[in-house]
């Protein structure tokens, strides 16, 4: 007869509990560095090394969830079609998320290497369905006035971002260990 049991023991609730203000922090953090992408002019997307960040840390079907957020509020601050960069979000959240659990180390400079690969292919998509696709005047000014210094902000407002989430990685919790495993490591 298999015994139930009854609770959840005290290491599992502080998991779970940490697990979930993490990601709540995840989100508003993200929400928050979409704050200096409103208003007009030349912007920094400041979501996309938030995205990057989480993508470091988290799961992947998380980082799904806020590569849509993130690519919906690239959408409403660039004033671009509603979800055409939450597509390229979600697909790019999804293979940093990949890249950093299986190859890439959690480090400054991968996360700056990352940063770097979105932000550019980001503005090389832009100005190929801008520019080339749908054959738009001044294409020469679209790239050099609007999406190259855009790319350069967002790279510079990788710094302060990643110094944001550094807080974060302090929530990040590791396996509950059972009983028997403690045991074993006592023996040893």
């Amino acid at each position: 007869m298999k015994i139930k049991r009854s609770s959840r023991t005290g290491a599992e609730k502080k998991l779970r509990w940490m697990n979930a203000a993490r990601k709540t922090l995840s989100l508003v953090l993200l929400l928050l560095s979409a704050i200096p992408m409103l208003g007009g002019g030349v912007k920094g997307l400041w979501v996309i090394p938030a995205a990057v960040c989480i993508c470091m840390q988290e799961s992947m079907y998380f980082c799904m969830l806020m590569g849509v957020i993130s690519g919906i509020l690239i959408d409403l601050a660039c004033d671009s079609a509603l979800c055409a960069n939450a597509i390229f979000m979600v697909c790019f959240c999804t293979a940093a998320s990949l890249l950093f659990s299986q190859l890439l180390r959690r480090s400054f400079l991968h996360y700056l290497f990352m940063t770097a690969v979105c932000t550019f292919l980001r503005a090389g998509a832009s100005y190929l369905f801008t520019a080339v696709l749908f054959r738009t005047e001044s294409r020469s000014v679209l790239w050099s006035a609007i999406l190259l210094p855009s790319a350069y902000r967002t790279m510079l407002a990788a710094i302060p971002v990643y110094l944001l989430f550094l807080l974060l990685t302090k929530l990040r919790t590791g396996r509950v260990r059972s009983m028997d495993a403690a045991a074993v490591r006592r023996d040893w």
